[in-house]
């Protein structure tokens, strides 16, 4: 049933569903979370569960999608300001995001796939690869952004300069979110350093 066709219960009971799975998928790890698991949960029967999603794929697939979908929203918060304001608020959009929606961010970007289970990167297994998709869009935001900061980059040193960023806020909110017993600095004073670091980079 496409959503917009859904009654108001229903789309409520879906989102439950998402919210739920999400957050065990972020404590448990997808593996450790079947359709039963989360139908428990949320305190419905598997059946029931199962009137709203095809399969546990799904449910990974838009959780997954959901968190996409608030970063790209930080990532794109400045649309319209300089190109400097755009670049130093989507970093910071970045850290807010990761750090503030733990499981979100997980789910998005630190799940594990074993060897014997298909490439979650091969666009034919992978929502990710579906027409407007916003993890693309999330990716497309931040190129957009650097090469208004670097014009005089080509378009594919913007991408490289882009995805390098990427990597860069991607490693410390990972890490920050994996090792938080870590003996690291004070966690504000370190993401600002690192927001400090990586807008330099893109003038670099």
């Amino acid at each position: 049933m496409p959503p917009e066709e859904m009654t108001p219960r229903r789309r409520n009971r879906r989102n439950e569903i998402l919210e739920v799975a999400g957050e065990l998928f972020a404590r448990h790890g997808v593996d450790a979370v079947t359709t039963r698991r989360i139908a428990q949960a949320v305190g419905i029967s598997q059946p029931s569960l199962y009137a709203h999603f095809a399969s546990l794929q799904q449910i990974q697939d838009e959780v997954a999608a959901e968190a996409f979908a608030r970063l790209e929203q930080a990532i794109s918060s400045a649309d319209g300001e300089s190109p400097e304001t755009q670049l130093e608020k989507a970093v910071r959009g970045y850290f807010d995001f990761g750090l503030s929606h733990p499981y979100a961010y997980r789910i998005a970007f630190m799940v594990e796939y074993p060897a014997d289970k298909p490439d979650p990167a091969d666009p034919s297994v992978s929502a990710f690869f579906q027409t407007d998709h916003p993890g693309p869009r999330a990716s497309e935001h931040l190129c957009r952004i650097v090469g208004l900061n670097r014009p005089d980059l080509s378009a594919k040193a913007v991408i490289m300069r882009s995805q390098s960023l990427w990597a860069s806020l991607h490693g410390l909110v990972s890490l920050l979110l994996a090792r938080p017993a870590f003996p690291w600095g004070e966690k504000q004073e370190l993401v600002d350093e690192h927001s400090r670091l990586a807008c330099k980079m893109v003038f670099d």
